[in-house]
């Protein structure tokens, strides 16, 4: 007899199995032990994209003293030979660029002219080493650690485009393991660099491994588990991502060398080696290449893992492949391109739309997080709650996804400025097409890369005119994505799309300026007798009104 927890599915040959959830069950211990891997892989990333804020933190410099001023301490150095300046909050200190052409100990200074240092001293009472003091880039070079930063999302956009079909030719797997190797490699060897641009180019090359690991695995996560798990462990996953955020300013704190402190960040990821034994192939992908051999080795995996049983399997198998071969021939569903997206007014707006929600998500947070050392006070705590802050961020984004809908709290949130950048995942998924989804949300992305890129240099800005400006910048996007949104089509308990026509046709009604009182009797539940009330004054209505019925 077996135990109450075993799940039996007996089918033979002649009965019918739609598809390879049918096989592998929804969520069961197969699909958690691909959540734990999708979950840990995330972790460096955080890491490896924030930890240049300690790596160049804002730390006090001045000109250096030559060898026969060697004798003289810091303060009367500077107050023999560098001119006094006035901040942006304007009080008096000394200049971290500029120091006297003839050093006298006269007190009259008025027809002193002042010449550019050539080389700088730094404090290091608080950061024994960091990559500012290493390759001196202050004053005029400080603009180069923006390029950094940018440098490593352009990394990120890299790996979109070459990971992506690099795994769809390959599989899920061997992408996976050949990242985590790359940014392994490339993580020590940048403890190493000798150089500023060595340090960029392995920087880069990080990004683009650490990305391409974490987007397979996310790929083979989506790919594992049933749809109705697909929302919530699509936002869980990123649960991955906060912890290592928080991990980070614990690291640094203890680790004020920035070289130690990459070494830090980049030897746990030789762990995932062991990755070897456990890391499955996606079964989707193998079904898709007509592995016929292969997907039954790796179905028998999952059944076991899963307490499941299929009888037959072989038959099953070879009946799926061959289901999917009859689905690749009918030309019923044209291939569909970026341009495809645009073409129509409905589909072009609503893409439009969601291209500037990404850009400012990305934009807004990776400006945000990367300058939480210029809030003032401890810089490690500051950091560490702009991470534990993410924690609820999810959670609450869980919960309105869930119970919700996608519009109204996405506009909400973007307004505020609160959980814009976790709940714009389910809204660009379901609006586009199925014949245009992945280029819809492949080029969304893109968009969000550019925002990212972006934002390192918004700080330049603030630098150049006044540190209030980056906040109005990314307060005035924030405002206007969010109001942005309701252009958008609500898309919860809607049938999605699946062709360009139908994709056209979805959410294409007139903008009601009363959306939030229709929202507010929604939540409440007047909605279903005002919807079939105004479904005949306004036939548009119709098709979501019956719909939800």
């Amino acid at each position: 007899m077996q135990k109450n927890n075993m799940a039996n599915l007996q089918k033979d040959e002649a009965q019918e199995i739609n598809d390879l959830v049918d096989i592998t069950g929804n969520f069961g211990s197969w699909q958690k032990r691909v959540f734990l891997i999708a979950f840990f892989v995330i972790m460096p990333n955080s890491c490896h994209i924030l930890v240049m804020t300690f790596f160049a933190p804002d730390i006090d410099h001045w000109c250096s003293r030559p060898p026969a001023y060697s004798n003289l301490t810091i303060n009367q150095w500077k107050s023999l030979a560098i001119p006094p300046v006035k901040n942006k909050n304007d009080n008096a200190t000394y200049s971290h660029c500029l120091i006297y052409k003839n050093i006298t100990d006269s007190p009259s200074r008025v027809e002193q002219s002042n010449v550019t240092c050539t080389s700088w001293e730094y404090d290091n009472s608080f950061y024994t080493s960091t990559v500012v003091d290493e390759w001196d880039l202050v004053c005029g070079s400080d603009w180069l650690l923006s390029l950094s930063t940018t440098v490593v999302m352009a990394g990120f956009l890299f790996s979109v485009f070459i990971c992506g079909q690099l795994s769809d030719r390959y599989g899920r797997r061997p992408i996976i393991l050949t990242c985590i190797a790359l940014s392994l490699l490339s993580g020590l060897a940048c403890a190493f660099s000798t150089t500023f641009v060595m340090f960029i180019i392995f920087r880069f090359i990080i990004a683009s491994g650490i990305s391409g690991a974490t987007t397979t695995s996310f790929v083979l996560l989506m790919e594992s588990v049933g749809v109705d798990y697909r929302d919530v462990l699509g936002i869980c996953f990123e649960f991955g991502w906060a912890l290592g955020y928080i991990i980070l300013p614990g690291l640094a704190w203890f680790i004020r060398d920035w070289s130690n402190l990459q070494l830090a960040i980049t030897v746990p990821v030789a762990l995932f080696f062991s990755l070897w034994w456990f890391l499955p192939e996606s079964p989707r992908w193998l079904l898709s290449q007509n592995k016929a051999e292969q997907l039954q080795k790796e179905l028998e995996k999952v059944l076991k893992l899963n307490n499941r049983q299929v009888s037959n399997l072989e038959g099953v198998v070879k009946r799926l492949i061959n289901r999917e071969n009859k689905d690749k021939e009918q030309p019923s569903k044209k291939q569909a391109t970026f341009v495809n997206l645009l073409l129509t007014p409905n589909m072009r707006s609503k893409t439009l739309n969601i291209y500037f929600n990404w850009f400012v998500n990305s934009f807004v947070y990776y400006g945000l997080s990367l300058n939480t050392s210029n809030l003032g006070g401890n810089p490690f705590l500051n950091f560490f709650i702009a991470g534990a802050v993410e924690f609820p961020s999810y959670g609450a984004s869980v919960f309105a996804i869930k119970y919700l809908g996608r519009r109204i709290p996405l506009m909400v949130t973007m307004v505020v400025g609160g959980l814009a950048c976790f709940l714009t995942i389910p809204i660009q998924d379901e609006i586009y097409p199925t014949v245009v989804r992945n280029v819809g949300v492949g080029s969304s992305s893109t968009c969000a890369r550019i925002g990212s890129m972006v934002a390192p240099f918004v700080k330049e800005l603030g630098k150049a005119t006044n540190q209030g400006v980056p906040l109005g910048i990314f307060g005035g996007l924030s405002i206007a994505a969010g109001l942005l949104i309701l252009r958008l089509p609500e898309t919860k308990n809607k049938p999605l799309p699946d062709t360009l026509e139908e994709g056209e046709k979805f959410g294409k009604k007139k903008y009601n300026s009363n959306v939030l009182r229709e929202y507010w009797n929604k939540m409440t539940g007047k909605n279903l007798e005002l919807e079939r009330n105004n479904s005949s004054k306004h036939p548009q209505l119709e098709e979501y009104t019956t719909t939800k019925i």
